[in-house]
């Protein structure tokens, strides 16, 4: 069997970054940026301002009182000029009147009659903000190699970028395949069940950064899981598929696949999972993962969820890992690597984990239920009560 190690290795062999997207940067947010770093074609503030509302003033002036002698708010006219003795009323944000170098804030100081009098010595640039105090003009700000956040976007737009280049989104089309399934909504037949893989993978592709192509569930037939999967390529970059990749008397995928295209199918040591098909058609990337729909998530998690982001630019699966103590002896398979679903939650003395129910690849409740994946290595049987193991976190901690 392949280590992790070595299945995650071959499948990011090859694999380049999507091309380069313009969008608004007000629809960049989790995108990934594509270009060099963002150059400030102006200040930022553009102009000095006040950081408080009060009284811009000179600080030379000192307690004296001063005349009032108009008004800067933002956005309104220019504010006459700040001579000795003067004081402007002054808004936060409004910019800073010729001749003033400091604000006195309304709580110190008094306005009576057109006269204002400080309660306190004025501090030379007291709540004054420079321009450029946040950037300067021809300053390139490097934007991360990681998805935007609403503050790269707010700051983008403070410096007058109405658009941004980022990595298209990969797209992944998802196939599930199986005669029992029918999609949710739809009664159930003898024998059938809901595709619950289709939908979860879709959204798993979404939350790695990927765009979904949900194909419509192919029957074990030949012939339809070919046009499904001609369908699937024909725009995706991608394709993943889930069920009926195996040797059995009803299994196709693998046959289809190697009529169109190359296959090998993998051995992991990895529970769940195990079984892993991967090759090409048309120079895309086919996966073919397990049935069940914790093993077909877990391995996505592990195997596809990397592939996305190397498509996107981005470095390993950007998943935090802790280490977290376990008190309980749960069982696994001694050969394989496993990726038990756990609560995790943080204490005074570290991070506990405990399971979140079933440890079978069939049942979806306890990975709904799970925070984190908790790595068990090989070798083991059982864990160890009061020994730590690193977790995988995939949620919020508790």
């Amino acid at each position: 069997m392949l280590s992790v190690e070595e299945a995650l290795e071959r499948l990011l062999d090859g694999l380049t970054s999507t091309e380069a997207d313009e969008i608004p940067v007000a629809d960049a947010l989790g995108r990934v940026p594509a270009g060099g770093p963002i150059l400030a074609a102006h200040d930022v503030p553009p102009f000095a301002n006040s950081a408080m509302d009060g009284f811009a003033l000179r600080a030379a002036d000192g307690q004296t009182p001063r005349r009032l002698v108009g008004e800067s708010r933002a956005g309104g006219s220019t504010a006459p000029t700040v001579e000795p003795g003067g004081a402007v009323r002054i808004m936060t944000g409004a910019p800073m009147p010729a001749g003033a170098d400091s604000v006195v804030p309304l709580e110190e100081a008094a306005e009576d009659g057109g006269t204002v009098q400080v309660r306190r010595t004025p501090q030379l640039h007291a709540h004054v903000r420079d321009a450029g105090h946040d950037v300067r003009a021809g300053t390139a700000v490097p934007l991360a190699t990681e998805p935007i956040t609403p503050s790269v976007i707010g700051l983008l737009a403070a410096m007058g970028y109405a658009g941004l280049s980022v990595r298209r989104r990969p797209g992944v089309a998802i196939l599930s395949t199986g005669d029992e399934l029918v999609p949710a909504g739809v009664p159930l037949g003898p024998g059938q069940i809901h595709d619950a893989n289709g939908p979860a993978l879709a959204a798993a592709v979404v939350e790695a950064g990927g765009e979904a192509v949900l194909l419509r569930a192919a029957p074990d037939d030949a012939a339809e899981i070919e046009r499904r999967v001609r369908e699937g390529l024909a725009s995706a970059d991608m394709l993943v598929v889930s069920g009926g990749v195996s040797v059995g008397q009803h299994d196709h995928v693998r046959g289809v696949i190697e009529r169109l295209g190359a296959l090998d199918f993998w051995r992991i040591a990895v529970q769940p999972g195990k079984p892993l098909a991967f090759g090409r058609v048309e120079g895309r990337p086919v996966i073919g993962l397990p049935g069940n729909p914790v093993s077909a998530l877990v391995t996505f998690e592990l195997f596809v969820r990397p592939m996305l982001r190397r498509m996107l630019g981005l470095v390993g699966d950007g998943r935090t890992r802790v280490t977290a103590r376990v008190e309980e002896a749960l069982a696994k398979d001694p050969a394989r690597r496993a990726y038990l679903r756990v609560r995790v939650c943080a204490a005074a003395d570290g991070h506990h984990a405990v399971s979140a129910g079933g440890q079978a690849s069939s049942q979806l409740l306890p990975l709904a239920s799970a925070n984190a994946l908790l790595i068990v290595p090989e070798g083991m049987a059982v864990t160890q009560p009061g020994e730590s193991y690193q977790a995988i976190l995939l949620g919020s901690l508790q």
